[in-house]
């Protein structure tokens, strides 16, 4: 016999399981969450876990000024004693070159000031106070958020879902979905390995496999994937878990580093990454090129790493949309059907937020945040969320 909810949600990562969360916690819904293999193994589980508020798009902003106040009350938002984000607040320093770029920072820090995030510029001198270690001659414009840091993605994910857990909601474990279930202009349900759910709406949070279920429903869907690479790399001194965050547009691909676990450093970039065809069989293997091209860029930001070694590696999918910004909302003529991809790299820090304003949209109650401007018809009438820093996950 099939089982009935008042929604489902399809993906256990952070996005579906902060959803469920909210659901449960703003409507009292009875709300269903299936994941095809353990909570947390898809995209959020290699996911860097950076929290700051930095973006040229207002609406991206907003949402990390909301997700930001959520790390910093975790236990009392999710009403949870047991909860933990494994969050740390660090800071977040981000630089810009001479040029386009620096007045661009310039403006977007004023922008964000505006909307509520604690952000401003500083010199390099008091850049040089907050993190030592860095080399900032070429650094035209400042920015700094000093609320920001960086989390833990597991410890985040389970949290949502513990919490939902405690307020009715079902999580089911192996079960992947297979097709949803669509009746006259209608989503009905799901079909999953664990048998039939039926449900009035259905959340398919599901990030870089979105098209398992959208292109069978005859959804056409602007969903490109890519594969990005991270490094840790330590010197003969403990990299400090305090010391800020750095976003560097000096470099073309916009790299960005943080502490890790291990007193060493945390090395990624925000570039479009090499596209994949199948999140599912990426190559893992870094080559050494790409080892030696971080270590040149970190050493030119942080000359003491000049001699620095890769202590790991690994590698994650993107899921990007033409805009580099998510496709959030109902589905335009499928009823009940709500979509969550194209993170394109920034879902995490967005999630709090996004799963409380989603919950907010299929309760019919006002959102914290218009997210109106994600919607999926905006490629097609040309209404792009377009950022000031050109592609990347810095829109």
């Amino acid at each position: 016999m099939a089982e009935t909810y008042d929604a489902i949600v399809v993906g256990a990562g952070v996005i579906g399981a902060s959803t469920a969360f909210h659901l449960a916690k703003l409507g009292g819904l009875k709300v269903c969450v299936v994941e095809r293999g353990a909570v947390c193994t898809g995209g959020t589980s290699k996911s860097c876990a950076i929290v700051r508020s930095h973006y040229s798009v207002l609406t991206n902003t907003q949402l990390t000024v909301k997700s930001i106040e959520m790390f910093g009350q975790f236990k009392d938002w999710l009403e949870d004693d047991e909860a933990e984000s494994g969050f740390t607040n660090t800071g977040y320093i981000i630089v810009a070159p001479e040029g386009d770029f620096a007045s661009k920072l310039a403006d977007n820090i004023a922008m964000q000031a505006g909307v509520g995030a604690d952000t401003f510029q500083i010199s390099r001198e008091e850049a040089l106070e907050r993190h030592p270690l860095l080399s900032l001659d070429d650094a035209q414009t400042i920015g700094y958020e000093p609320d920001s840091g960086y989390a833990d993605p597991y410890l985040t994910t389970t949290s949502f879902l513990n919490a939902a857990r405690r307020k009715g909601v079902t999580i089911k474990t192996d079960c992947p979905a297979t097709s949803l279930i669509l009746e006259g202009g209608k989503v009905k349900g799901v079909e999953t390995a664990q048998g039939t759910l039926h449900a009035p709406t259905v959340i398919v949070a599901i990030g870089p496999w979105s098209r398992s279920l959208t292109d069978a429903a005859g959804i056409d869907i602007p969903l490109e994937v890519s594969r990005h690479s991270v490094l840790t790399l330590k010197t003969g001194d403990e990299y400090a878990r305090t010391l800020p965050i750095v976003k560097d547009l000096a470099t073309g691909d916009k790299m960005y580093f943080r502490p890790a676990t291990g007193g060493v450093v945390l090395v990624g970039t925000g570039d479009h990454g090499d596209p994949i065809t199948d999140p599912d069989s990426m190559d893992e293997n870094i080559g050494d090129d790409f080892v030696l091209h971080m270590g040149a860029q970190l050493a030119h930001r942080m000359p003491s790493f000049g001699d620095a070694v890769l202590t790991d590696s690994w590698v994650g999918a993107y899921d990007i949309t033409p805009d580099w910004n998510p496709v959030l909302g109902f589905v335009p003529d499928v009823g009940g059907l709500m979509v969550n991809f194209g993170f394109s790299g920034h879902g995490f820090k967005l999630a709090p937020a996004i799963g409380k304003v989603q919950a907010q949209t299929v309760l019919g109650q006002a959102t914290d945040v218009d997210i109106s401007g994600y919607g999926l018809d905006r490629f097609a009438a040309g209404r792009l969320l377009t950022g000031a820093y050109g592609i990347g996950s810095i829109s």
